[in-house]
């Protein structure tokens, strides 16, 4: 048994031609749980509803379109992967269907309830089912019931069999009143044939008031629609208009796109919508000078789990649930140390096999065959030019780049994150000067493969390079150790990085508890900086990242030596 909520009106039934919208005011956007609407429904009951579910799936970050037998979803007829949904928003579904067998789930926003976000347009045919009621619904889809449950609250129902049902926009970007996290952002639009079909050679799309010239190279016009996402039936007829900007946008500032064109019947549409830059951007506050750090390597944490040799979610808020403190997951192997680079491939082959920081290799004595449900956080600075940076991430299972070496940051910036399980792809970021910038990196292996490599990527010809390679190779991004050493004229500050300070570290040997006596990492214990004396009065204070403790000081006529021990 599973948690399951629905609402339906047995006083119509759809044949054919129809619409239905809800407004999705709350959902639990935690549990895996999907919310949505339901058409040609029949037999309703406990164990016997028939019909299509047009829902989004909190677990799985998808929308949906499936077909409901018994009550149990038996077969996914379209999907749109990759939509994350801010909780603080309100979202609109529209699902139709001009003909009966072409299903259209139109999502928004309700910020513009004018422009769509993005759909789900697909056919099942032959037809699972023509006819039936439409509902409401929220379930569970963790079978049998977890600790979780359902939650969703609804508004603003409304269905109809339009008369009417013309050539449709079904999906706009970036999202209407939403923010463009890409640097340099694609202008997408989709017009969906129905009754009417679009006159392709009407088209015409605007940049800011400026018509987008037809011979503009960024500029695509395709006579379908394009769904890759589905799993069968992945191409309609239409129009798809993408724009790529290309010129660095200002950070914040807002762009309206248009969208005209006229129908097979002489009937004119525009759609216009608004968007903000928000592509990641870092601002010269946030940063050290550069010289401010002189040890390099990412200081790191690992927590693994046995669970009795079972999966635990593969998601990165479980990570953060086995790296808190105290841990909210039992936690059977820990370890802390320093590492070069963040690139490791736990491969089927133990010869082959790159250690996962703080993990053996390889070893006989593991009792799940395996290590499942690790957790590893990396943090150091980056030393970055400015202008902008590009990065290649291969990650198997989830990852996530932020600014920041908090974890407990919730409004730290996302560089990049990864919505499915594994990802192998390029993000980009903008820097304002100059500067040491501080990063955390957050990764998550389940069961399986397990993989991190993060790369920068030379801009002029594609190539990569492992951050912080220690053979440094021309253009290497350099990461530097996240133990830095403050000071001030006052005790009330404030307090900057003193870029006089030369630091030489103590470090350990870290020994694998399931390989004993092999060596699984290096872990930095201690050590001391040296300072020129600079005033007469001056003050220290050391900034690491883990409890950090001054246990000497000592000053010459020339130089302040602050010793330390580093947890």
């Amino acid at each position: 048994r599973n948690a399951r909520a629905g609402s339906i009106r047995t006083n119509v039934v759809y044949t054919g031609r129809f619409s239905a919208g809800i407004d999705m005011l709350a959902w639990n956007d935690v549990w895996h749980q999907e919310t949505g609407i339901l058409f040609y429904v029949t037999d309703v009951g406990p164990g016997a509803t028939d019909g299509y579910a047009a829902t989004y799936s909190s677990g799985y970050r998808n929308l949906y379109i499936t077909v409901i037998e018994n009550e149990a979803d038996v077969r996914t007829v379209g999907v749109l992967e990759g939509i994350v949904l801010d909780p603080t928003h309100h979202y609109r579904l529209v699902v139709s269907s001009h003909d009966g067998y072409t299903f259209v789930l139109q999502f928004f926003d309700k910020v513009d309830l004018a422009n769509p976000w993005c759909s789900v347009i697909c056919q099942d045919y032959p037809l699972t089912y023509d006819h039936g009621f439409c509902a409401l619904f929220v379930w569970e889809r963790t079978y049998p019931s977890s600790v979780e449950g359902a939650e969703a609250t609804f508004d603003n129902y409304a269905a109809s069999v339009p008369a009417s049902m013309p050539a449709v926009v079904t999906d706009l970007s970036p999202q209407p009143g939403g923010k463009s996290t890409d640097v340099y952002p694609t202008v997408t639009a989709v017009i969906l044939d129905r009754d009417t079909y679009v006159d392709f050679y009407s088209i015409k799309l605007r940049m800011d008031g400026v018509l987008v010239a037809e011979d503009d190279p960024n500029l695509t016009m395709d006579p379908f629609v394009h769904k890759d996402d589905n799993r069968t039936y992945k191409e309609f007829y239409g129009a798809t208009v993408t724009y790529k900007v290309t010129t660095l946008l200002p950070w914040g500032s807002k762009h309206t796109n248009s969208i005209e064109f006229a129908d097979s019947a002489g009937t004119s549409y525009t759609n216009s919508w608004v968007w903000t830059t928000a592509y990641p951007f870092l601002p010269a506050t946030g940063s050290l000078p550069v010289g401010a750090l002189n040890v390099r390597g990412f200081d790191f944490r690992m927590a693994q789990s046995d669970n009795n040799c079972v999966n635990l979610d593969n998601s990165l808020a479980r990570a953060r649930m086995q790296l808190a403190t105290p841990p909210q997951i039992p936690v059977d192997r820990t370890a802390s140390g320093i590492v070069q680079v963040l690139g490791w491939d736990k491969t089927a082959d133990p010869s082959t096999r790159t250690n996962v920081p703080g993990l053996c290799a390889s070893s006989t004595q593991l009792a799940c065959g395996e290590y499942r449900n690790i957790a590893v956080e990396c943090v150091a600075y980056l030393e970055l030019t400015a202008g902008l940076h590009r990065f290649h991430i291969n990650t198997d299972d989830r990852s996530g780049v932020y600014s920041g070496l908090d974890a407990g940051d919730t409004g730290a910036l996302v560089w990049w994150e990864n919505p499915g399980d594994t990802a192998n792809s390029t993000f980009d970021i903008v820097v304002e000067a100059a500067g040491l910038y501080p990063v955390r990196c957050l990764w998550e292996e389940t069961g399986g493969g397990a993989q991190l490599y993060l790369n920068s990527v030379n801009l002029e010809d594609d190539t990569d390079t492992l951050i912080n390679d220690p053979t440094n190779p021309a253009g290497v991004v350099k990461a530097w150790y996240p133990l830095v050493c403050r000071s001030a004229a006052s005790v009330a500050g404030p307090y900057a990085a003193d870029s006089t300070a030369v630091n030489v570290v103590t470090e350990a040997d870290v020994v694998g508890a399931d390989c004993a006596p092999t060596v699984v990492a290096r872990k930095i214990t201690g050590g001391t900086f040296t300072v020129p004396v600079s005033g007469a009065t001056r003050f220290y204070c050391l900034e690491g990242p883990r409890l950090t403790t001054i246990s000497k000081f000592t000053k010459t006529a020339s130089n302040v030596a602050i010793e330390y021990t580093l947890q």
